[in-house]
């Protein structure tokens, strides 16, 4: 083989190579923002199981507090039903 034959041989292996070599990079590029994304959805699936817990504490706390409004309301009801039957009672006479 002649010198030129090599030296073209020579100029497409190097280019071939850096194609490669660009090719590696952007694969790193990419696989360096999967592992951000990654790390950003762990980081917002821990934030939602938090999240989660305290919503079931206020749920938990919201039906104490509806069996005591109800309690409350009964209770203030039938006190204005007795102050309401005496008045009538007082006036009646």
């Amino acid at each position: 083989m002649d010198q030129d034959r090599v030296s073209q041989r020579f100029d497409r292996l190097e280019s071939k190579i850096d194609k490669l070599t660009d090719l590696m990079t952007d694969v790193a590029r990419v696989e360096e923002r999967l592992v951000g994304v990654n790390s950003r959805l762990k980081r917002h699936e821990h934030r939602l199981d938090e999240n989660e817990k305290k919503i079931e504490e206020v749920a938990e706390q919201v039906a104490l507090n509806s069996s005591v409004a109800k309690v409350g309301s009964a209770i203030v009801a039938s006190i204005w039903t007795a102050l309401i039957g005496y008045i009538v009672f007082i006036f009646k006479d």
